[in-house]
């Protein structure tokens, strides 16, 4: 563009128009910005449209990221049918019972937000990309919560109260606090999603990239991570303090470890998160929330599949009482 020099229009000197801008011949004094879609490098006469960027379903990283949510599927529909085979068996049983059902179903419906990280983003997609996931995210975390209490707190105190684990059998309290979190995440997610949905769209300089507002998502849920966190810390606390049951009845050092994933694999997310830009930050997130869905899955219930599968000695009610006997001696010595 033409920069005036003094007082006459014939005094001038030639500058680069700057990026985001161009110049139209009949104004050559003038620069013009481009349209908020629109980007163009320095010296140019016209802009561009922004290219329209996000994780397409036929890039080949979404490709395997959502295999892998097809394997956890099958997964978990296959350690449900072997739970319900051996409903009646001692690992079943110790293990939760109705509650294993409760907790696979629930990892089930938090796999199908995978699949809403790829394409392009809409408020749809924004919602059905979080809501499913943190809202029976917190059913599992309740169920492990519930777990951990009953193994490393009631199963101690009942050794030398016996009416307390009658209390909680009686009033199904396991199953109000759960029902409690429950109801409690969704109010607090249909609240925050009706009243302000996600966003979506960013763009960097020649590029339209299309996400989700991850940062605007985690101030608008900060309640739900903060029930989600509390009850994953507490769930470690409690399953921690049952560190010191019988070797062969690990049920709490499982839920320790998985807890312990749990924490590892969120923080890794939430500090790769702040160094990523982008699509990338999506692909990150659909990873975070797979491996995170894997580790209890694995964790937690492949001990058991393989005690049912390959160990059915172990799998009998006289084991378990001795394992019980034996441990309950040994505290009231």
């Amino acid at each position: 563009m033409k920069k005036q020099e003094g007082v006459h229009k014939c005094c001038f000197s030639c500058t680069i128009c700057p990026n985001g801008t161009h110049l139209n011949t009949t104004d050559p004094y003038n620069v013009i910005k481009c349209n908020k879609t629109q980007w163009s490098a320095g010296g140019n006469t016209s802009c561009i449209e922004l290219q329209l960027e996000y994780v397409k379903f036929s890039d080949p990283t979404a490709i395997v990221i959502m295999t892998g949510t097809v394997i956890l599927l099958a997964f978990i529909v296959a350690i449900s049918v072997l739970f319900a085979l051996n409903y009646n068996t001692p690992v079943v049983r110790s293990a939760g019972g109705p509650m294993c059902f409760i907790i696979l179903g629930c990892l089930g419906l938090c796999s199908i937000s995978v699949f809403f990280f790829f394409g392009e983003p809409s408020v749809a997609f924004c919602v059905l990309r979080y809501f499913p996931f943190l809202l029976f995210y917190t059913v599992c975390v309740a169920c492990f919560l519930m777990r951990s209490f009953q193994i490393a707190f009631v199963f101690k105190i009942s050794a030398k109260f016996q009416n307390i684990s009658g209390i909680w059998t009686k009033y199904n309290l396991h199953w109000i606090f759960i029902s409690a979190a429950f109801f409690l995440q969704a109010i607090l997610l249909i609240v925050r999603y009706s009243l302000e949905p996600p966003t979506k769209e960013k763009y960097y300089c020649d590029r339209n990239i299309t996400v989700c507002d991850l940062k605007k998502f985690q101030t608008d849920s900060l309640i739900s991570f903060i029930l989600i966190s509390v009850m994953v810390f507490l769930c470690f606390c409690f399953s921690y303090a049952g560190k010191d049951f019988p070797k062969n009845y690990n049920e709490a050092k499982t839920i320790t470890f998985c807890m312990f994933l749990l924490i590892l694999i969120w923080i890794s997310f939430g500090t790769f998160a702040h160094v990523l830009d982008g699509k990338n930050i999506d692909v990150s997130h659909a990873v975070a929330t797979l491996l995170s869905l894997y580790s209890l899955l694995l964790v937690y219930f492949l001990p058991r599949c393989y005690i049912i599968l390959f160990k059915p000695e172990k799998n009998t009610e006289q084991y378990f009482q001795d394992l019980i006997q034996s441990y309950t001696r040994s505290c009231s010595q």
